[in-house]
């Protein structure tokens, strides 16, 4: 609710406001009302006659009734009403508009003044108002009573940027300020100094009537490069144009303003460097106006809403040191009887010449244009690429209450704009004129401002629904606001919703979004690096040279935030312009990993300069330091801070390894830095002293992978005579200030036992000394250690040293060299602990080549190598090294042939190590040893039978025992060579034998052929069941983006598979699973990972015992003990698991190579044994296996390819495409086939048939 205060006195001694008054009668603030009577006007009495809110409370109308001070006697100014419209922010009503309706034409004395008898705002729009006027006390009776309605626009931010932002200057005029209105005063505050939270501001300028608008000057492209033809040999000065005019501004009393830069300091701001703008002069636009028109004797009616109440969207669309030209809409008068419905577009040049503050005479005014459009104006702006696009100039957008958008070159030329049209009426409205100008470049190039292609323009727009759109497309469904920043190439938008966010869309995506080529084609809506914000935020500005912007929150409050969309691109685009300095300094405050310097170009920086440029710029060695610290082996860009695909710098295809990034940076840097102490001066001319890199050189050492610790110390220690300084002579210099200062740097990025390590590892005793005396260590630890090692011979010392350090080859070359140095008494003391060195730390190789010239040494080791590899399992290489020492080692030969199984060289070395006959009967027990062990080995059929042969080999040649060789071939299967050896021997027994062991095993053959038919048929008709449900399932996997073979159950894929497969058995498995476990499988599945792991830390069952009074044991459920025996081992029908064993199956019943030749074999034996008919059972059952095979594989085929056929028909039939799914192993089954037998046994057996 609110209340006005009125005072009795008319003339208005104090200060009016509105009141607002709680339901429990507190007072809650008020609005204080302006006086905004103009000046000679004073004496005027104001009565408040009236307040209205609107829709959401956040504007309030105040009206007002002004009377003359003596209406009597006053013939010229009559009473007239006046409405005061306040916005409320931060806890403040602003005056932001005032109408008066005291309009008048002196000249002819008509006085078209009157009162506002009602006022209203509508129920539906917030910012639209209605004013009733009653001018019944006008010159002009006929138009006594009067309806008005006003539709406002609430701007979200004024912001006006300097082209100094742009040329690159630093003035002490802003770069970015925020203009605010309140009344009389215009507010000021410059965003890149200060953020000042409204209603406080930097600086303030009051001017005569209150602010109703302010136009800003655009930055044109001829200011930047200089090309005005117009003025080409007048360039201003830089004086001249820091106090240039940038801004218009319109007032309530039909006048406008003309504010310039601020020169100099000024004491009316708070921000130190801040000059706010200045009043140049103001002028009566309508009174300018006639003067000039009144020569001709008559007043063209258009010309005579030109004031400024009337003239609303100004916008500059030309600039020059000493002129404007504007363009602005006009509403023409209403009469009786005739409205109108549409606005007039007015083009006005307005000049000056050296204008001092408040000299009029010299401002010069021409009406260019007053073109007629076809509806209301709703909104008229500047392209947003005047700055980088010549055609912007002399150019603008304009966008009607219908939503037709019009492109306005100067001159009056008005036509459709190429942008297209907006879906909706958009209130809210940007452009760019020519979107394919490249916007890396702030300095168009020649060949920018002469391209020939055709130009792409875009429009962008708000609608007062909050959708945002581009052209016809809709960007956002909720968004508060947007801007179009060029510099960083992003329009940036605030969403509404549940999580509002700041959204960053590139420009380059929205110029080449193709409708036609789908949603995959283009980028999403979602934006680069979005950022959330509070709810309700609004977008201020966006720093032109600085990745920053300022948002308002709904209170009214500023806040700079530096997204992540601006901080990674603008960081991009420094490195890429080799400006390190600020990209560093802008990585450490915003916490970017600084490994983007070297990965976004890696061979300009390690190739082309990057690296000096880097040590050049930077002057802290703490940020040196920092960046090699934060090196790593990774490339940033493809995980971390993926290069956006809008930008348009290629890079090279040439990539260095990634895992040795580090070491090549830290080399680089090393080098730069050591070049310029050596050259006393830095690429960028700076001075350096020798020694000025120490700490950076330090860190790169450190960094290296693996750290140069042994170099770093190095560096040290030969700077330190450099720095000694006032260092006492008798103290060393290693403990000096700067050495110990060092070193306690490089301790900072390694650990000081290393470093200690490092130092004792250089045999630099004092070095080690000075490490450890800052470090944890005990000096009752090391000093002794090192005062020993400083006694001890050179050659020992360093010895113990390799060996602390585990450095065991130096630890033996010192160790030999210890014995060489030494007049030693007993040299087979030496070799003796030189021998157990080398076995305990497996140094025979480097033992070998210290002791090359020593023989007797030399077998010592070769011996010890053998035992070590016999060992380790390596036999055949310990029995290669046994017998390659001089003289040989027999003993371990054997041992090393009997482990490898190489009985050839078992009974060679048993043959050369011989010195007189023992007898055959320990050749014979050590032949049959070794025959038995070597059939007894596994393996397949191939290894069994080279097995046995080798067996029967040993027991013929050394066992003299041919029945155990003929037997051994028999249970190789070798049949014929088991006769050949009878019949050498003359043994006719054992060939009976053969071919009774033939006999034998063809029946076992024949059966077993039988079975692998049998089971190859029943396996086959399962797998056909199997894999139709397997192929289900990876279709309906693949739908729903999981592993299909990760399943136990098909069941979870096709539950109409369960009753199938509850009725059917797998031969394969012997075993099968009902349709209640396959449907519990599903629940199982689809609770993975719900289950929860959280539990109390006081419930632990091992922490209580059990009682009544607890409920341990009690009522927890009991387990289900495992089922155990062929139960157990079930497997479920339809799973991976069935269809593996069913695939074994098939596989096995397929005779491999191994068998086919034992087969062949044996039926070539027996028709030449005289059994016949029973090779021809066995030549028979293979065949029959053969052809059960063939007919099952295409049967199978012919039935998997009908149900092909018939699922693409009712595909078809239901309009969708049935997809084959096939699983990995269906290519393997469907060729399994049995290879034939020899074409020799086939042609016998097609004589004998």
């Amino acid at each position: 609710s609110g209340n006005s205060g009125k005072n009795n006195a008319r003339s208005r001694p104090v200060s009016l406001q509105v009141a607002f008054m709680e339901p429990n009668g507190l007072r809650h603030r008020e609005c204080k009302i302006h006086d905004t009577r103009l000046a000679g006007r004073n004496g005027e009495k104001e009565e408040v006659i009236g307040i209205a809110f609107n829709l959401e409370g956040d504007l309030l109308a105040v009206v007002s009734l002004l009377t003359p001070a003596d209406s009597e006697s006053s013939t010229q100014h009559k009473e007239y009403g006046k409405v005061q419209l306040y916005h409320r922010s931060n806890y403040h009503w602003y005056l932001k508009y005032e109408l008066r309706f005291d309009d008048k034409v002196e000249n002819e004395g008509v006085n078209t003044s009157g009162s506002v008898s009602v006022i209203k705002f509508s129920d539906e729009d917030p910012y639209r108002l209605m004013i009733a006027l009653d001018r019944r006390g006008s010159t002009l009776p006929e138009n006594a009573l009067e309806w008005r309605e006003y539709a406002f626009r609430w701007e979200s931010s004024t912001i006006h940027y300097s082209q100094h932002t742009i040329v690159g200057k630093s003035p002490n005029s802003p770069n970015v300020l925020a203009l605010s209105i309140d009344g009389k005063t215009l507010n000021f505050t410059p965003l890149d100094k200060a953020i000042v939270p409204p209603p406080m501001y930097a600086a303030s300028l009051e001017l005569p009537a209150p602010v109703i608008g302010i136009t800003s000057r655009p930055c044109f492209q001829h200011e930047i490069t200089g090309n005005n033809s117009d003025d080409s040999n007048n360039k201003p000065s830089h004086e001249e144009e820091m106090s240039r005019v940038e801004l218009i501004v319109a007032l309530a009393d039909g006048s406008f303003a003309l504010l310039k830069n601020g020169v100099g300091k000024s004491k009316e701001s708070l921000t130190p460097g801040f000059s706010p703008p200045t009043l140049l002069t103001t002028f009566d636009l309508s009174t300018l106006v006639f003067s000039n028109k009144m020569e001709g004797g008559d007043i063209s009616p258009e010309y005579l809403a030109f004031n400024g109440m009337k003239l609303r969207d100004m916008t500059i669309i030309d600039a020059s040191e000493d002129s404007f030209t504007i363009i602005a809409a006009s509403s023409p008068q209403g009469t009786r009887g005739r409205h109108h419905f549409h606005d007039n577009l007015v083009e006005i040049k307005i000049s000056w010449a050296s204008l001092e503050n408040g000299e009029r005479e010299r401002l010069d005014l021409q009406i260019s244009a007053c073109v007629p459009l076809k509806g209301r104006v709703l909104r008229i702006v500047n392209w947003s690429d005047t700055a980088l696009v010549t055609g912007a100039r002399w150019s603008a957008l304009i966008e009607l209450a219908d939503g037709m958008l019009l492109d306005y070159f100067s001159g009056g030329m008005v036509d459709c704009s190429k942008a297209g049209a907006l879906l909706e009426p958009c209130p809210w409205l940007a452009g760019l004129y020519d979107a394919k100008i490249d916007t890396t470049s702030l300095t168009p190039s020649a060949d920018v401002l002469g391209h020939d292609e055709p130009s792409k323009r875009l429009a962008f727009g708000l609608s007062s629904r909050y959708r945002l759109y581009c052209g016809e497309r809709l960007l956002s469904s909720a968004s508060t606001s947007f801007a179009v920043s060029l510099e960083h190439k992003f329009l940036s938008h605030i969403t509404l919703g549940s999580r509002p966010q700041q959204r960053f869309l590139p420009l380059a995506s929205l110029r080449d979004f193709d409708p036609f080529m789908g949603s995959d084609e283009n980028e999403a809506l979602d934006g680069y690096e979005a950022r959330s914000v509070e709810r309700g935020a609004r977008l201020i500005a966006i720093f032109p040279m600085k990745p920053m912007c300022v948002i308002q929150m709904p209170r009214g409050n500023l806040e700079s935030i530096s997204p992540r969309a601006l901080v990674l691109p603008y960081i991009m685009m420094k490195i890429d312009e080799g400006d390190y300095f600020t990209a560093l300094d802008i990585m450490r405050r915003q916490r970017v990993d600084m490994n983007l310097i070297v990965d976004l170009d890696p061979f300009h920086f390690l190739e082309k300069g990057g690296a000096e440029l880097f040590i050049g710029q930077i002057d802290k060695i703490d940020n040196i330091n920092l960046f090699l610290s934060s090196l790593i082996d990774v490339d940033t860009t493809i995980w971390k801070y993926p290069i956006p695909s809008w930008r348009k710098k290629e890079r090279r295809d040439g990539r260095r390894d990634e895992t040795s990034k580090v070491n090549l940076v830290c080399t680089k840097m090393r080098e730069v830095m050591i070049h310029a102490e050596n050259k006393g001066i830095t690429s960028s001319g700076k001075i350096v002293k020798e020694g000025h890199f120490l700490l950076p050189i330090l860190s790169s050492y450190a960094k290296q992978n693996p750290p140069m610790l042994e170099e770093a110390l190095a560096l040290i220690k030969s700077n330190a005579p450099k720095n000694l300084g006032n260092q006492s002579k008798r103290k060393s210099v290693l403990l000096s200030e700067s050495v110990q200062s060092s070193i306690q740097y490089l301790a900072f990025l390694a650990d000081y036992e290393l470093i200690f390590n490092t130092a004792i590892g250089m045999y630099d005793f004092d070095l080690a000394k000075a490490v450890a005396r800052h470090s944890q260590m005990d000096p009752k630890v090391y000093l002794p250690m090192l005062k020993r090692w400083r006694e001890m011979p050179d050659s020992m010392a360093r010895y113990e040293v390799d060996v602390k350090l585990k450095r065991y080859e130096s630890a033996l070359r010192h160790l030999v060299a210890a014995g060489r140095d030494e007049d030693q008494t007993s040299n087979a003391e030496h070799i003796s602990k030189c021998l157990k060195f080398i076995e305990s730390q497996g140094l025979h190789k480097l033992g070998l080549e210290l002791f090359a010239n020593e023989s007797e040494f030399l077998q010592s080791i070769m011996v010890s190598l053998g035992e070590r590899l016999l060992t380790e399992n390596r036999a055949e290489e310990a029995l290669t090294v046994f017998l390659a020492t001089s003289p040989k080692c027999i003993d371990g030969g054997k041992r090393a042939a009997s482990a490898c199984g190489d009985w050839r060289a078992y009974f060679a070395c048993c043959a050369e190590g011989s010195d007189s006959a023992d007898g055959d009967d320990s050749m014979t027990s050590i032949s049959v040893k070794i025959a038995e062990n070597i059939s007894s080995r596994g393996g397949n059929m191939n290894e069994q039978r080279d097995c046995y042969a080798s067996a029967a080999r040993i027991l013929l040649d050394y066992g003299k025992d041919v029945g155990y060789a003929v037997d051994m071939f028999i249970s190789g299967h070798m049949y014929n060579e088991g006769r050949r050896i009878s019949y050498l021997h003359k043994r006719t027994d054992l060939v009976k034998k053969c071919v009774d062991a033939a006999v034998s095993y063809a029946n076992t053959c024949i059966e077993d052929l039988a079975e692998r038919a049998s089971s190859f048929e029943v396996a086959s008709k399962r797998y056909y069941e199997v894999i139709k449900i397997r192929r289900q399932a990876i279709k309906e996997a693949e739908e729903a983006g999981i592993d299909p073979h990760l399943d136990d159950s098909a069941s979870l894929f096709s539950m109409q598979s369960t009753a199938s497969n509850s009725s059917l058995r797998s031969t394969a498995s012997g075993s099968s699973v009902g349709s209640t476990r396959s449907v519990a499988s599903v629940s199982t599945v689809i609770s993975v990972g719900a289950t929860s792991t959280f539990s109390f830390t006081g419930d632990v069952d091992t922490m209580k015992h059990k009682s009544k009074f607890n409920k341990i044991g009690r009522d927890k459920p009991k387990k289900k003990k495992k089922k155990k025996g062929p139960a157990a081992r079930r497997m479920k029908p339809g799973s991976e698991e069935e269809l593996k064993s069913l695939v074994d199956t098939l596989k096995f019943s397929i005779p491999n190579d191994p068998y086919l030749v034992a087969i062949s074999e044996t039926v070539t034996f027996l028709m030449q044994s005289g059994k016949s008919p029973l090779a021809k059972l066995l030549f028979q059952a293979y065949e029959d296996l053969s052809s059960a095979v063939t007919k099952e594989q295409k049967s199978r085929s012919e039935k998997d390819k009908q149900d092909i056929e018939e699922r693409g028909r009712f595909a078809h039939i239901e309009g969708r495409i049935d997809e084959f799914a096939e699983h990995d192993c269906e290519k393997d089954v469907n060729e399994l086939e049995c290879k034939f037998l020899p074409e020799s046994i086939r042609n016998i057996f097609s004589f004998l048939s």
